[in-house]
């Protein structure tokens, strides 16, 4: 039996800008901790293969603590005899044409992973284990591959490319996949056509962060998400990732679920705020659905009057949602005014200006190696909050 762990989307080092400093930096542990423990797991499952399908960092230039901390996971399954495949993705993938320009290569030449960089040739390599066979293969993301097309439909296969049927073979992509794309996007598309023709058992295809396998004419597509969410529109995403097994050439594979920072989206109607302070009110019931551990968007919505938009305090609620939760996004775009088409929502009053320029000078007194982040952090909690503007 070969076991293999598939993972692909772990986009370590993410940058989110209405995070302050501390938070930025254990948002980007947790980060790590999701990718390290897709790593224990397959070193107490004791694995033969390990696949990172790409965008593996976020960033075609990944801090150095990212990179030493893969390169600490990596090594740690080498010690564990599991041989490692990775590809770049559309993140960590140079704008540029020189394969060698990827971040993770940087581990295929320290020898710890096998890496298939080209952008159109698709290289391989054979794994042997107790009479069992596999052919694994990689196409790294191609930057230059711009709107709704099949971007393998002329990949090169090279001519000594094995014909035996006693192979199994596997290919590892990182494009969207037409059977779980959304239907207006407008992005390269793996399609189904293509996977039929080339000579594959196997499809692992990393960039959709939603995970899904997909089957069809004795082939398989395993689509193995992300290990976090990102965005809010992933609320109810499962982040993880999937352990195949072959055995005899019987294929199974099963979804692993990571643990995830916990996230939501509300929404508050102020059409119901009936109150003398609705402030307070919206505030309540941000509380009410609030912790310190939560990634929370906030969508106010309705058509209210004019009268009512002026009596709330837009930067109180800014300021109390960010001090309830690990990250608040306050969404203002559904809210209308009768008679109106666009408002600008209040100057943000001096007590919270003050009160960023504290928090911003602990911060660079604590962490001056830090000082680029906390002050682009605070520009963008002051342009927030002064110039923010609602649609009505």
């Amino acid at each position: 039996m070969v076991k293999i762990v598939i993972t692909a989307d772990n986009h370590l080092g993410k940058y989110y800008k209405k995070l302050l400093p501390e938070k930025l930096q254990e948002r980007r542990k947790r980060l790590r901790d999701a990718f390290e423990e897709v790593v224990n797991f397959a070193i107490e499952e004791k694995v033969d293969i390990f696949v990172q399908a790409g965008d593996l960092f976020d960033s075609p230039n990944p801090r150095n603590q990212d990179l030493t901390f893969v390169a600490r996971e990596f090594s740690k399954m080498t010690k564990n005899h599991i041989k490692i495949y990775a590809i770049g993705g559309n993140h960590d993938a140079p704008n540029m044409l020189e394969s060698d320009s990827y971040p993770i290569r940087i581990f295929e030449e320290a020898g710890l992973i096998k890496t298939f960089s080209s952008q159109s040739t698709i290289n391989y390599e054979i794994f042997e284990k107790d009479g069992l066979n596999i052919l694994i293969s990689g196409l790294s993301h191609d930057p230059r591959r711009k709107g709704r097309i099949d971007p393998i439909e002329k990949a090169i296969i090279p001519s000594d490319f094995p014909k035996e049927n006693n192979l199994i073979k596997l290919l590892i992509l990182h494009y969207s996949f037409e059977k779980f794309a959304h239907p207006k996007a407008q992005e390269p598309q793996v399609s189904i056509g293509t996977l039929d023709l080339l000579p594959f058992d196997i499809y692992i295809i990393g960039h959709l962060h939603e995970q899904n396998t997909y089957r069809f004419a004795n082939k398989h597509v395993i689509i193995p998400g992300s290990t976090e969410r990102f965005e809010f529109g992933e609320e109810n995403l499962t982040p993880g990732f999937y352990l195949l097994t072959i055995e005899n050439k019987k294929i199974n594979y099963e979804h692993i679920k990571v643990k995830a920072q916990p996230m939501r989206n509300m929404e508050i109607r102020l059409t119901e705020i009936i109150s003398e302070n609705p402030t307070n009110s919206i505030i309540e019931r941000i509380i009410n659905n609030s912790h310190k551990d939560l990634l929370l968007k906030c969508k106010l919505i309705g058509e209210i009057s004019l009268s009512l938009y002026r009596s709330i305090n837009f930067n109180k609620i800014l300021e109390a949602g960010i001090n309830s939760n690990f990250l608040f996004d306050l969404d203002t775009q559904n809210l209308r005014i009768k008679g109106e088409e666009m408002h600008t929502l209040p100057a943000p009053e001096t007590s919270v200006d003050k009160n960023l320029e504290m928090i911003t000078k602990k911060y660079m007194e604590e962490s001056p190696e830090d000082k680029d982040i906390i002050i682009e952090a605070l520009n963008w909690l002051k342009e927030e909050l002064k110039n923010r503007e609602i649609m009505l």
